[in-house]
């Protein structure tokens, strides 16, 4: 004989035997319940103002009891919140965070390209977009001009560490000092120019200074012949997500165009995370 198990323990046992049974209509109670689930995250995403049970459960054509089970469980797991009392219901900092990297990950280059070429004709430089999924920066777009007479080695999908690269110290600076210093301890601090950053307490410096500046600069610190600028991208939360940079050879961080190129980088990071939904308050 089947055993009937509520949909709040449904949810929370997802894909175990009890709740795999099929419904009325001859779907697993296990599909009926994540569609359900997918329902309600769905309806929330897409209003701009927290939601009443009531209005909720209107949405979802459910009844509130059902619709408050569900609620509860997704609480218990970050996906949904509630106001005071448990009222005002809204996405949870889980849902927030996995739409953010979702976004970093897949959505951002494409936005950020247009903007990305601006930039590029507008200095005539090598602009790259990255993120740090782990504990290396990952680049995830790149444009350069056409026929430069030398090409920046850097490729889609390729990694750098964070210590030596301007877009590692522009994402590493809003990260927790702990998680920075975890990340140090895995991946290490090599040398690669004589300008490298090789110690922790001077990394650390320098990302107090990129908060302050509100850009990060790799003054030749992974590539003798190479410079670069980064400036951090923020989403709608104004969580740092990714950093757009500004490489150029044979030019120094001193050097008197370089003020130009950390307006520029600034600007169109700026203007990527106003696509993301970030208020920037970056002066144009």
């Amino acid at each position: 004989m089947t055993n009937l198990i509520p949909e709040s323990d449904a949810l929370e046992r997802m894909g175990s035997a009890d709740s795999a049974g099929p419904d009325a209509a001859g779907a697993p109670s296990s599909v009926r319940v994540i569609d359900r689930t997918m329902s309600i995250l769905r309806v929330l995403a897409d209003s701009a103002d927290s939601m009443t049970l009531t209005e909720l459960s209107q949405r979802v054509d459910l009844h509130k009891s059902t619709v408050l089970r569900f609620l509860k469980t997704l609480e218990k797991g970050g996906f949904v919140a509630s106001g005071q009392n448990g009222k005002g219901w809204r996405p949870g900092p889980v849902f927030l965070d996995i739409r953010s990297r979702s976004i970093a990950r897949h959505d951002l280059a494409g936005l950020a390209r247009p903007l990305m070429e601006e930039a590029c004709s507008q200095t005539g430089e090598t602009i790259q977009l990255a993120i740090l999924p782990d504990t290396s920066i990952v680049y995830l777009a790149k444009v350069e001009p056409l026929d430069p007479p030398l090409r920046i080695n850097t490729q889609i999908g390729a990694r750098r560490p964070i210590h030596c690269t301007a877009l590692g110290k522009a994402i590493a600076a809003y990260r927790d000092p702990a998680e920075v210093d975890a990340i140090l301890k895995e991946a290490g601090m090599p040398a690669f120019t004589a300008r490298t950053l090789t110690s922790a307490e001077a990394l650390h410096q320098a990302l107090a200074k990129v908060r302050a500046d509100g850009f990060a600069v790799d003054d030749r610190e992974y590539n003798d012949l190479v410079s670069c600028v980064a400036a951090p991208i923020r989403n709608g939360e104004g969580t740092v997500v990714a950093a757009l940079s500004i490489s150029s050879l044979g030019q120094t961080a001193s050097a008197p165009r370089f003020p130009e190129l950390i307006a520029v980088a600034r600007d169109t990071a700026a203007r990527i995370g106003e696509l993301l939904g970030w208020h920037s308050q970056t002066p144009r």
